[in-house]
């Protein structure tokens, strides 16, 4: 498995059981591209080959993300409670994630 990988399995495990809002974006997303975003209340960490998936229980809202192709990870983090990330991947393809405590 990747370093950077190995990295994000870390980092979100960590913060399992906290309220994640993630922001899916592309290179162009202010001009013609697009971005999607979805929030996950009390979320669980789900480890699959290839993927981690991050949903909340309740509701089976989720968003996965794949393990490879990961460019860079950059953090956000400004903060005790302004806890973030980007994920950059290979295509050009860019996940914002901020994690909140409830």
């Amino acid at each position: 498995m990747e370093g950077n990988s190995k990295k994000l399995i870390t980092f979100l495990l960590g913060h399992e059981g906290k309220d994640f809002d993630a922001i899916l974006k592309d290179e162009i997303e202010g001009t013609a591209g697009f971005s999607f975003t979805s929030y996950i209340h009390k979320a669980k960490i789900h480890i699959q080959a290839g993927r981690i998936t991050v949903s909340e229980p309740k509701t089976g809202k989720y968003f996965s993300l794949p393990l490879c192709g990961i460019k860079q990870i950059c953090g956000e983090t400004c903060g005790q409670y302004d806890i973030a990330l980007t994920i950059k991947y290979n295509n050009d393809y860019g996940i914002f994630i901020q994690i909140f405590e409830s």
